[in-house]
Parts: C-alpha cells; structure tokens; sequence
C-alpha cells in the first residue's frame, strides 16, 4: 500500500518553498531607492562597511556637546583651527598637544591649505619657519613630515622643534 500526501501537506510544503525563496530574493535586489529615508538605523549596517565619502559632510551626530569654534578659531576640516600656531615643539609633543585638546595634527594637504590663507599665523611670524602634519613618510623609517609656508617640506621632522596647528572637534 502506498502512502500519499494530504492536499494540506503539498500546500504547507510549497509554502514554505515559497516564503524561504522570497527572503532571499528581496535580501539580494532591495536598493537604496527602495528605502524610506531615515528608516536605516545604526545596527542595521555591519561594522566597517560604511567610509567617510558615504557620508554626508557634518551628518553625523557628535559626541561631545559643541557650540561652534572658540575665539580665535575657524571651522575647517571638520572641526576648528587656530588662527595662531603653537610651539615649538618635538613632533610628540605636538601630537600629545593635539590629543589634549581633543584634536589632531594636520594632514599635509591641510597644511598646504593653512599656509596659503594668511588668516592664519604662521609658525612665529617667520615664513621659513616649519609647521608639522599627521602624515609620515611612506617608506621606512617612517617619520612625520613637516613644511614651510612657501611649501619647502622635511621628509623626517623627527629630531626637529617645529611649530604646529590643531585640527580640534
């Protein structure tokens, strides 16, 4: 004697058939144009997936409570600069400067625009004088790089007292 299946197990089969196949479907063709905006929260995007260039300049919410640049600062880069340098100093130190005052040192690209806009101070008044950045050689020994205000770098600042500005948020 053969055994059949019911019409009711055929139907619960093919419906499960059906709702696993249609999950999958739509995890692999939904598109950003088919999101609600502001429906995507925090925990739906999986750690390092999203970059910088996928966000919107200043969208993100801070961490800290910020009122807007203190006197004698500009909105740049982000955050705030001063308008006057501080130093000098060793590159750590200025690094360690930096920190404290929740901020950074400039990238090099940031440094070029710093000394090309004469709001800002340059090192003691002194053109020749050099400022250090964030940014290191890129061949070993890695060491930080550090540039005058006609563009003249220093592949290794390093053993140098230089002056410096802070990128802060």
């Amino acid at each position: 004697m053969r055994t059949r299946p019911s019409p009711s197990f055929v139907v619960a089969v093919l419906a499960l058939v059906v709702a696993s196949g249609g999950a999958g479907y739509a995890a692999g063709t939904v598109t950003s144009s088919q999101i609600a905006d502001n429906t995507i929260q925090s925990r739906d995007i999986r750690n390092a997936t999203i970059e910088g260039v996928d966000v919107a300049s200043r969208s993100l919410p801070r961490t800290k409570i910020s009122k807007g640049c203190a006197s004698g600062e500009v909105a740049v880069f982000g955050g705030c600069v001063a308008t006057a340098s501080r130093g000098p100093s060793s590159h750590q130190a200025a690094v360690d400067d930096c920190n404290n005052r929740n901020g950074r040192l400039p990238t090099t690209g940031e440094v070029q625009w710093i000394r090309s806009h004469m709001e800002f101070a340059w090192a003691d008044g002194n053109p020749s004088q050099y400022e250090f950045t964030g940014d290191f050689t890129g061949g070993y020994p890695y060491t930080p790089i550090a540039f005058d205000r006609s563009g003249n770098g220093i592949d290794n600042a390093s053993a140098n007292l230089f002056w410096h500005h802070c990128v802060t948020s």
